[in-house]
């Protein structure tokens, strides 16, 4: 999700609560005050500096998708993955006009093995165009009945009613797609609700006849600290258009404590495994005194012990954080991951701190500061 802000009008509450709450890190950074000069990082004072899963191994030199990578200036964000026969297909995001600026939107990329890439085809597959949107953003796509599903965020040219809410396109082939040109999931407009301020980052997964669509929202918390409540909800589809009604079904757990600044989580993400569905997201941290306010710091992991609907349980700790690797000291995002060979494997965003960008920026928008990153876990370890 995108960060905007309305200059010289003051925002209700919850025009404040969409804006903290932005979820993707592409339009906060004002190029022009990126130098790299900040003062050195101190790790050892993050809320999200904590203990992280063993087991998770990174085989393959991280980034595997850099800025500047298969597109000049690309910005390369929001994976996620299938495989069909022997090919691995890659959904991912980036501005294609000007750096960190709409319109945002989807590419193709294949692999025959899921390391080497290329763009396939090497345009967008999908645009705004003629919808309410200026960003398809976080696309999650689906098979189902013969055609392929997308999901995603669609960001709005300001931020009312609302920022984002889900929205859908349809394919025959995966590669050409006919976007809706509304929202299938929306907020429900009263801040009170746990989906009243927004929803947006949906992580789709087909379960028999129907499609059930994971997605992130905000609602106002009621202690204000922070300001956002940011949950997991559920809604279930038979034709990817119309939807029964949402279902709250995750909410952070101890792990992320709202009085040290967690807003809860978002970008889930499902998965298969044994006829029980998982789930990768991310965690939010809201501190007035970061830039930007709102960031993704930490990746997670919850199943269902029923049926996809209810009973998660939650990992005690979490699978990476941004402290984990250089190239995500800023925010580590959007998880997706594939059962493969024997393996659990994801693929992730990140990026170094705003302030660590400038090389990057200096390079025509190039370079390792910047993109999706991947690890691996035995199958048998989620047994």
């Amino acid at each position: 999700m995108t960060r905007r802000r309305k200059a010289g009008r003051r925002v209700p509450l919850w025009g404040k609560l969409a804006l903290a709450a932005a979820l993707a890190a592409l339009a906060f950074i004002v190029v022009a005050g990126v130098t790299g000069d900040a003062a050195p990082l101190d790790i050892s004072k993050r809320p999200d500096n904590m203990p992280t899963q063993a087991g998770w191994t990174t085989p393959l030199h991280n980034p595997v998708l850099p800025a500047g990578s298969l597109r000049r200036q690309a910005l390369w964000n929001d994976p996620t993955l299938l495989k069909e026969g022997g090919t691995y297909i890659m959904y991912m995001t980036t501005s294609i006009e000007t750096p960190f600026k709409p319109p945002i939107v989807p590419f193709r990329a294949t692999s025959p093995d899921g390391t080497a890439w290329k763009l396939d085809p090497p345009t967008p597959v999908a645009m705004p165009t003629g919808t309410r949107f200026v960003n398809i953003e976080t696309p999650s796509v689906v098979k189902f009945h013969g055609e392929y599903h997308m999901f995603f965020s669609g960001i709005y040219p300001n931020a009312r009613p609302a920022l984002m809410a889900v929205g859908h396109a349809v394919s025959p082939d995966g590669i050409t797609w006919k976007v809706s040109p509304g929202p299938v999931i929306s907020e429900t407009g009263r801040p009170q609700d746990w989906n009243g301020v927004l929803v947006g980052e949906p992580g789709a997964i087909v379960r028999g006849d129907e499609i059930f669509v994971y997605f992130s929202a905000v609602g106002a918390r009621a202690t204000g600290i922070p300001p956002q409540d940011q949950s997991i909800g559920l809604a279930i589809t038979r034709d990817g258009e119309h939807f029964g009604p949402p279902k709250r079904v995750l909410t952070q757990s101890a792990t992320y404590p709202a009085e040290r600044g967690f807003a809860g989580y978002s970008t889930p993400s499902p998965f298969e495994l044994n006829g029980q569905v998982h789930l990768l997201y991310d965690v939010a941290l809201s501190l007035k005194e970061a830039r930007p306010d709102w960031q993704q710091v930490a990746l997670h992991h919850a199943r269902s012990t029923t049926d996809g609907k209810s009973d998660f349980i939650q990992d005690e700790q979490p699978i990476f954080t941004r402290n984990s690797f250089p190239w995500t000291l800023g925010e580590v995002i959007g998880p997706s991951a594939l059962v493969d060979d024997g393996q659990v494997k994801i693929w992730f965003g990140g990026h170094v701190p705003v302030s660590d960008l400038g090389p990057l920026i200096r390079r025509d928008f190039s370079g390792e500061e910047f993109g999706i990153n991947y690890a691996t876990r035995p199958v048998a370890d989620f047994e």
